[in-house]
């Protein structure tokens, strides 16, 4: 992707998550959840966070608090967020929400 192909698209609102960890359940243990129930992930306190564009990872992180709400620092970019558009423009797939 092109310098000038990444300007006409810079303000194209971008759909990115942060994931906090996964863990492995059984189809019963899903079903029967309910309010209070602790689900453990396979991330340890410490552990770096990662950032998604478009499901593809681009970057890992620190969670910090900043006015009682949730943030990333980032530390790492592993990945090319532009690669990341390009990708999910060559899918098809919805950009923003």
């Amino acid at each position: 992707m092109s310098e000038k192909d990444l300007e006409l698209i810079k303000d194209v609102d971008m759909t990115v998550s942060v994931e906090l960890g996964r863990t492995k359940k059984l189809f019963k243990e899903i079903l029967d959840m309910k309010p209070g129930t602790v689900i453990e992930l396979d991330t340890s306190t410490g552990d770096r966070i990662d950032f998604l564009v478009n499901k593809k990872l681009v970057a890992r992180g620190e969670v910090m608090v900043i006015d009682g709400k949730y943030a990333l620092r980032v530390t790492d970019i592993v990945g090319s967020i532009p690669e990341a558009v390009k990708q999910a423009l060559s899918e098809g797939r919805k950009i923003g929400a």
